[in-house]
């Protein structure tokens, strides 16, 4: 029976602890009974309690730690105390060692074998000594150090069950690691790089090549089993909307082999499965005027299967710099928060004690103005680690997010906020999403920063491929804020990179009113 562990040297530091205590329990197990009775009357069992240990610590050498072992060692021990009971009833902690040992070779498992063994050992050593069975004062006694036997060799199967934990934690990140360096290298010689958007793209070319496409689309699985488009070509109407209920689509993705069906004046509805293995990752539907036949679609669908290897790697890099960005947040969040927002905090309090202590008048004014800014500052730091640990809630989805920021933010800057959210179930890619949700959060930011307004108007509106925010406000207006644009320009960039429209302009209601579109237009209800 081996060490259940999956790595030796986390039990290996606990065994070589309990070879260093036999010795100490031993000495321990002399003392006690030395201060109680004649140690010359009770040699025999010291004696072969000493023989025990020795011989468990020569096991040691020449055998890897075992839950047999430790249940050898327990047997024996147990037996020489039963023997030697009562006068023995001092040599009782000694039975902890084994107990220990045997929780951390054999866990919980373990921990209850060695406690029965000491049981049984016990009562077989004082029936032989005795030719009779325990009497209730001893079997009380007896009870309840068998008790602290299980509990030490609980603690010995949750030691080593924690330490496994932790081992297997810092192998997953060594293979992480490992599997990262070699993504970084691999993913330099890539030729279409890793854009999950240019490699759909690339495919979708590859099946215009090959059949006269009207429109077509490249879809992919996301949470909650819905399919959305990574690209489209030749429409944006959201025809592809609820394609997980197409059956033409739903037989292709089961089946794994392409389908078609006619589609009324559109001609025929093509789908050709995206296969990496045995697995479907993805579907491509192509609305095409003519039926297609069959050998050609199979050979099509074929071709798309080296692109479907590189896609699925895209977007599982996707996935992992998604993680990665949301984890730098967390920790940028946590800098600022326990690191320079304490720091300026700290340093109020000084400005405090020194408007307290000062009576010159131009100190304390100056006091109260350096208090002043200190305050402003550690609010907008406060604020800071807000919007970094504010992120797109999955379950809940891009409205209302955005909703709940909005209403934070209001409540802190004492602003009248009015919501409209139209979501769609469908749901947009996540790096669209997430860049929307920073695009509507800068906005509202801006608000509070800049435009001293009472009112903040939110409308979103989500209806896949299309999306629209608009942020308003009844401020100060665009002309009169401060002359610094970074956060404009942010927002431009991720408008642009998403492939948005970015609009600002003056508010009917008399602030500045902040818009981003994506998609066909549509007039806002």
């Amino acid at each position: 029976m081996s060490v259940l562990t999956s790595d030796p040297a986390v039990a290996q530091r606990h065994w070589r602890a309990l070879a260093v205590a036999r010795p100490g329990m031993l000495a321990l197990v002399v003392a006690l009974t030395g201060s109680a009775s004649n140690i010359v009357d009770d040699w025999w069992w010291l004696g072969a309690l000493a023989l025990v240990a020795l011989a468990a610590a020569v096991a040691e050498r020449m055998q890897p730690p075992s839950r047999l072992r430790a249940a050898a060692e327990m047997a024996l021990a147990s037996i020489v105390v039963g023997l030697g009971f009562p006068d023995a009833y001092l040599a009782l902690p000694y039975l902890l060692l084994p107990a220990f040992a045997g929780g951390l070779a054999g866990g919980a498992v373990g921990a209850i074998i060695t406690t029965i063994i000491a049981a049984l050992g016990l009562a077989a050593g004082d029936i032989l000594a005795r030719n009779a069975l325990l009497d209730l004062g001893s079997m009380g006694s007896l009870a309840a150090w068998l008790v602290i036997v299980f509990v030490t060799g609980a603690i010995g199967a949750w030691l080593i069950r924690q330490e496994n934990a932790q081992a297997a934690d810092s192998e997953r990140y060594a293979a992480a690691y490992r599997l990262l360096s070699e993504l970084r290298v691999v993913s330099r010689r890539l030729s279409g790089g890793l854009d999950p958007v240019t490699l759909a793209e690339g495919i979708l070319d590859r099946v215009g090549a090959g059949l006269d496409v009207r429109r077509s689309a490249l879809l992919v699985r996301r949470e909650g089993g819905v399919l959305f488009p990574l690209a489209e070509r030749g429409g944006d109407d959201g025809w592809v909307a609820g394609a997980e209920r197409d059956p033409v689509v739903l037989d292709a993705w089961t089946n794994e082999v392409p389908a078609w069906a006619p589609a009324g004046r559109r001609g025929h509805r093509v789908v050709l499965p995206l296969r990496v293995g045995s697995r479907t990752i993805g579907a491509v539907v192509a609305d095409v005027p003519d039926q297609a036949l069959p050998d050609d679609l199979n050979e099509l669908a074929r071709s798309t299967d080296e692109g479907a290897v590189r896609l699925e790697t895209a977007l599982l890099f996707d996935e992992v710099r998604e993680l990665a960005t949301r984890e730098e947040r967390q920790r940028l969040a946590r800098e600022i928060h326990d690191g320079i927002a304490q720091e300026l905090a700290s340093l109020g309090y000084l400005v405090d004690d020194l408007l307290a202590r000062t009576t010159n008048a131009d100190t304390a004014s100056l006091a109260t103005t350096l208090r002043r800014e200190l305050t402003r500052i550690v609010t907008e730091l406060r604020h800071s680690v807000f919007d970094l640990r504010s992120d797109l809630d999955r379950e809940a989805g891009l409205g209302d997010t955005l909703a709940g920021y909005a209403r934070q933010i209001g409540t802190q800057a004492k602003l009248k906020v009015h919501l409209s959210n139209q979501e769609a179930q469908e749901r947009l890619r996540p790096e669209v999403e997430a860049e929307l949700l920073r695009i509507g959060q800068e906005a509202i930011t801006n608000v509070r920063k800049h435009a001293k307004a009472r009112n903040l108007w939110v409308t979103v509106n989500v209806n896949p491929p299309s999306a629209h925010i608009r942020v308003a406000d009844d401020g100060i207006g665009l002309r009169q804020r401060p002359s610094n644009h970074y956060g404009l320009d942010i927002m431009a960039e991720r408008a642009k990179r998403i492939g948005a429209t970015l609009m600002i302009e003056d508010a009917p209601e008399g602030g500045t009113a902040v818009g981003v579109s994506l998609g066909p237009d549509y007039e806002e209800g």
